[in-house]
């Protein structure tokens, strides 16, 4: 199965893919793909390197539209067709202490060097093709916002996993997510997140009125915050209990 995790900038997308890959590595085979080409903290949650980016293996970011879909399948598959993720060489799948594989797609770092288009196509591309054995699960930790959705990247998944922290604006991007999800019968899940009890019932009652079903909510938790703020490997204390009981109501667990 292949999931994004999208919602707006500071939802808290990447730490909500960390824990769910933990949770799900007892059971799966996980892998961890991180399309955002801004944010560098996902390794450091992870507790493990930066593997070098696909774009790279592919020539460099300027290449990628030149080279087209069919050559960078070409590629990146096996022998017996399909891109699969383990076959990659190492040098571009790290592995957290949990075995969970982490896969970057690309970052923009240079002045000038050009929007992130490349890699969205990249993103489109690799998971429209990707092949999972038995018991393999892939999460998609996306760009903040929906600029994929135009891009056409959720076409290679089969949900999404929308995550809305305290703001109206969070829930008008779920809908968002949600009408598209629904138009190319994909799952769609959505989870309240970084919310304390109180603001937990005015969410939901939010999302009812704009015809949206909740499926999880994680509490704010200290420890997520305090481990971000050092840049270190994810911690965790009531919110894993709560991730675990959204991937429960998943059916993923």
């Amino acid at each position: 199965m292949k999931i994004m995790v999208c919602g707006k900038g500071g939802t808290g997308k990447s730490a909500l893919s960390v824990l769910m890959a933990r949770l799900l590595s007892d059971k799966y085979k996980v892998y961890l793909i991180d399309s955002d080409e801004s944010n560098e903290l996902l390794p450091k949650m992870l507790g493990t390197s930066s593997p070098r980016p696909l774009a790279e293996y592919l020539g460099g970011k300027q290449k990628i539209f030149k080279i087209g879909e069919i050559n960078i399948v070409k590629a990146l598959e096996t022998a017996s067709g399909g891109i699969k993720p383990g076959a990659l060489p190492e040098e571009y799948v790290s592995r957290s202490p949990e075995g969970i594989g982490l896969l970057t797609i690309g970052k923009v770092r240079k002045l000038g060097e050009g929007c992130a288009c490349p890699f969205n196509f990249l993103t489109k591309v690799f998971l429209k093709n990707l092949r999972l054995d038995e018991g393999e699960i892939v999460l998609v930790d996306t760009d903040a916002g929906i600029e994929h959705i135009g891009r056409g990247v959720e076409e290679g998944s089969d949900g999404v996993l929308a995550v809305a922290d305290p703001t109206v604006e969070s829930l008008t991007l779920a809908k968002i997510l949600k009408d598209n999800c629904e138009a190319g019968a994909k799952d769609f899940w959505l989870v309240l997140n970084k919310v304390t009890p109180e603001i937990s019932d005015i969410l939901k009652k939010m999302a009812k009125r704009m015809g949206l079903e909740v499926t999880g909510v994680v509490r704010y938790d200290p420890q997520i915050f305090r481990s971000s703020l050092q840049g270190s490997k994810l911690e965790a204390g009531e919110a894993l209990n709560d991730v675990k009981l959204l991937l429960e109501h998943m059916n993923l667990l």
